[in-house]
């Protein structure tokens, strides 16, 4: 063999060389970028925050969904608690009864000639009366003076209409106070009939337990059909 040909021969194989060390190099190169790929794609796909796919299930609220929202609260709110203590129910018109509760343990209740009371148990000036009034000129005029029996001498004050604490009776508001007892009255038209006669609901205490508890009788204040 000449020199021509082994020259030749060394030429090639060192080109089969290089050419196969650069397909080894971009096999490798190739699989290691597919390998990468995938890993990428598995890390995308588990990888989606748990906040964004809540984001997604629940959008962002509008001023008009929350107003809803609060609208369905409200609706779901639980009812106030039910009255507690004895029930009374009063004369009140022709058509409707006057309905009220009371602590059997604080107060005793008694008809009167002209009307009903419930006094305290343990000092019977407290109390609170119910009993009709004469209003011949509407109920704030008759308001103005009707604390004057027991107040003997003292001023009242009249404060025009308002609701008979938390329960859905209304009436023109008058208090004041005698030798260290506060009076509070109310003067309510009664409804439906017709004319000069309307209903004083009078609290008399001297101590904020008292009044609360008054207060408390008063909340259940509650008009009826009669049988």
């Amino acid at each position: 063999m000449n020199k021509t040909i082994k020259n030749l021969l060394l030429v090639f194989t060192l080109i089969c060389a290089i050419v196969f060390v650069v397909f080894i190099i971009e096999l490798i190169i190739l699989n290691r970028d597919t390998g990468g790929d995938g890993d990428t794609a598995a890390a995308t796909s588990g990888s989606i925050p748990a906040n964004s796919i809540e984001s997604s299930a629940n959008p962002p609220q509008s001023p008009a969904d929350n107003r809803s929202s609060g609208v369905n609260r409200a609706s779901e709110s639980p009812p106030p608690d039910q009255e507690t203590g004895k029930r009374y129910e009063l004369l009140y018109s022709p058509a409707q009864k006057l309905v009220l509760y009371a602590d059997e343990e604080l107060f005793e209740h008694e008809e009167m000639d002209s009307g009903d009371i419930f006094f305290f148990t343990d000092d019977i000036r407290a109390s609170l009366e119910i009993c009709p009034a004469y209003a011949p000129d509407g109920a704030e005029a008759c308001a103005e003076s009707y604390l004057d029996g027991y107040l003997e001498g003292n001023e009242s004050f009249v404060s025009g209409t308002s609701q008979i604490k938390r329960s859905a009776l209304s009436g023109v508001f008058v208090s004041g106070v005698n030798a260290g007892e506060t009076f509070e009255a109310w003067i309510h038209d009664i409804i439906g009939v017709s004319g000069d006669m309307g209903m004083a609901f009078v609290i008399r205490y001297s101590d904020n337990d008292q009044r609360n508890a008054l207060y408390a009788i008063l909340d259940t204040l509650e008009l009826v059909p009669s049988p």
